[in-house]
């Protein structure tokens, strides 16, 4: 799935942190419907991501990294993929963050690893931050995707246990960025059928 798609390492990774977004947010069995994008509820989710998107735009942010999980970060990652088709934003910029090169392997649905592929050819660079056996992997992930940006778009829900997402937007909010947190608890547009 890497073929012709160059990856580089964090170390050689460089971007503008002043004009650079980063996305968290949780996996398909924590979104609404589990991110069926054919339910209402899931529409009205990527338009509030779409237009979070579009307002960075309009504030000078012209890089957004995704850490390319499925769930949330395919959902913000093709949001930005329709953004680089639209005239209306020039020079606009797709990172693709990956924990390990193998992380296609997580993706279960045709469609989901249709989308990755999509989004690897599309991307501006593709970083990979750490080895499959690496224990500390997503974490490392999510720390490289922070300490490169200067706002954070997130998608998250209230969970009994910790989660990833929760420790990206811990890590944000330590590092000053300028977070955009769409709570799922709190809106009952995104559960409508």
């Amino acid at each position: 799935m890497m073929d012709n798609v160059d990856i580089i390492s964090a170390e050689e990774f460089y971007t503008d942190k002043a004009s650079t977004c980063c996305f968290t947010g949780h996996r398909r069995r924590d979104l609404p419907f589990e991110g069926d994008i054919s339910k209402q509820g899931v529409k009205n989710l990527i338009s509030t991501v779409h237009l979070l998107c579009h307002e960075a735009y309009g504030r000078g942010i012209r890089t957004f990294i995704t850490g390319m999980a499925e769930g949330s970060d395919i959902i913000c990652g093709s949001v930005i993929m329709d953004l680089m088709h639209s005239e209306d934003h020039p020079g606009i910029e797709l990172i693709c963050a990956l924990p390990y090169e193998d992380q296609i392997r997580e993706i279960k649905l045709p469609k989901d690893r249709y989308i990755y592929s999509l989004l690897l050819r599309m991307a501006s660079a593709v970083v990979v931050t750490g080895n499959a056996d690496d224990s500390g992997r997503y974490r490392r992930r999510n720390k490289f995707m922070v300490d490169n940006s200067s706002e954070l778009i997130a998608i998250y829900k209230e969970k009994q246990r910790g989660s990833g997402t929760l420790q990206t937007i811990n890590m944000a909010k330590r590092n000053g960025l300028d977070m955009h947190v769409i709570e799922l608890d709190k809106n009952p547009q995104f559960y409508y059928e």
